[in-house]
C-alpha cells in the first residue's frame, strides 16, 4: 500500500519533473563561524529562499537544530509557504527514542505543518514509529547508510546476521518511506544499488551533493525519479540561490534525460 507520502511524492514528480530537495540550515552568527545568515531573522531567511528556490525543487527540508527558538506557529508558517508553492516539506528531525516520546515528537511535527520526517532507527521501533506517523499522514525517511567519516560501521558491523545498512534498508522496505543515503566517503556506487534493490520503489533522500562534492549521476542512474537529491549550503549560502537552484534542477533533469535513452 502506497503512503499518503509516496503519492504527494509521485505526484509531485509528475508535475515538476525534479529531484532536488533544498536544505534549510539557517545558522546564525555565534552558531559557527562560516556559513551563516547575515542576521538572527531565520524565518524571514527562510522565506526568501523558498520563494527563490520553489520552480526548481521539489522539496525543503528544515533542519531542526537549526530551528530551535523558533514557536510552532513560525515553523507552521514555513510549512504553508513551501506547501502554497507545490513543495514537499521534509523536517529533518532524525527522531530517536521511545515510543511515547517518537509519538510526542510525531505530534508536533503534524502540527507544524510537515509532510514527512528523518527518522533514526537505533532505538529499534522503526515499525512502531512508522505506523503511528502513517496514521498523521507523516511519511518516515529511515537513516540507513550514513557518509560521515564515523558511520563506516554501519559498513563494516553487523546487526541480526546483516550488516547494518542491510537490516535498516529492509526496515524500509517493511515499513518506511524511504532511506537516507549519503553521497560521499565510504558510500559506493555498490551499496547505494544494494539499498535501492532492497527498497524497491520507496525514495532514497541523499544529501552531501553540492558543496560536499556527491556525484549526482550515479545516483540519478542507480534511483531514477525515486530520488531526492539535498543540497544545501551549495544553494542557501550562495549569492544568488535563484540562479544555483535553476543550475541544479537543469542538470538533474539532463542526467534523468540521458539516463533513460
Amino acid at each position: 500500500m502506497t503512503s499518503s507520502f509516496l503519492t504527494k511524492f509521485k505526484t509531485l514528480y509528475e508535475e515538476k519533473e525534479s529531484v532536488l530537495c533544498v536544505g534549510l540550515d539557517p545558522a546564525i552568527p555565534g552558531q559557527r563561524e562560516k556559513n551563516i545568515i547575515s542576521s538572527s531573522d531565520r524565518l524571514k531567511f527562510m522565506h526568501t529562499i523558498i520563494d527563490q528556490v520553489a520552480p526548481y525543487s521539489i522539496a525543503v527540508k528544515p533542519n531542526r537544530q537549526y530551528l530551535i527558538g523558533l514557536t510552532t506557529s513560525e515553523i507552521k508558517e514555513i510549512t504553508k509557504k513551501a506547501k502554497g508553492l507545490g513543495l514537499l516539506t521534509i523536517m529533518d528531525h532524525k527522531l530517536s527514542d521511545i515510543g511515547s516520546t517518537n509519538d510526542s515528537a510525531l505530534y508536533w511535527i503534524n502540527k507544524e505543518g510537515f509532510d514527512g520526517l528523518t527518522f533514526s532507527p537505533f532505538a529499534g521501533n522503526t515499525r512502531s514509529t512508522s505506523e503511528k506517523a502513517h496514521e498523521l499522514g507523516l511519511g518516515v525517511i529511515v537513516l540507513t547508510l550514513m557518509s560521515n567519516p564515523e558511520a563506516k560501521w554501519m559498513i563494516t558491523e553487523k546487526m541480526e546476521g546483516k550488516k547494518v545498512y542491510q537490516h535498516f534498508a529492509e526496515e524500509v522496505r517493511k515499513y518506511a518511506d524511504g532511506a537516507v543515503v549519503g553521497a560521499t566517503g565510504h558510500v559506493t556506487d555498490n551499496h547505494i544499488k544494494e539499498i535501492k534493490k532492497e527498497i524497491g520503489e520507496k525514495i532514497i533522500l541523499a544529501p552531501g551533493v553540492g558543496a560536499q562534492g556527491g556525484d549526482a549521476e550515479k545516483l540519478i542512474k542507480i534511483c531514477g525519479k525515486e530520488l531526492l537529491i539535498n543540497v544545501g549550503r551549495g544553494i542557501m549560502y550562495a549569492e544568488k540561490p535563484a540562479l544555483n537552484a535553476e543550475k541544479y534542477d537543469k542538470q538533474f533533469k539532463e542526467i534523468m534525460k540521458n539516463s533513460e535513452k
